[in-house]
């Protein structure tokens, strides 16, 4: 299992983390990937996160996990989400 962290910027001060986790839309996309879940809102450095957990179709040594990051799309469908990054791929569970 993979594990990515994305941080979400919001353009709505009445929205939180926490409901776009709950009520978005999310499209991941990388050639050797299989599935993937949305686990929820987390703290990676600071940073407040959506966490996803990644199923992939061969696994991927640890000197490509830092590739992963500008690799993968990812879409976030959310009328209060402005803009998003994935600030890390991991091979071990942050939170």
């Amino acid at each position: 299992m993979l594990y990515l962290y994305l941080e979400v910027d919001l353009s709505d001060d009445d929205a939180d983390l926490d409901e776009v986790a709950r009520d978005c839309g999310h499209t991941l996309e990388h050639p050797k990937l299989a599935d993937w879940h949305l686990l929820g809102v987390t703290h990676w450095h600071g940073h407040a996160c959506l966490e996803f957990q990644l199923e992939m179709t061969e696994a991927i040594v640890q000197a490509e996990l830092h590739r992963l990051i500008s690799d993968i799309k990812v879409q976030i469908s959310h009328p209060a989400v402005s803009a998003s990054r994935t600030m890390l791929v991991s091979d071990k569970q942050e939170s």
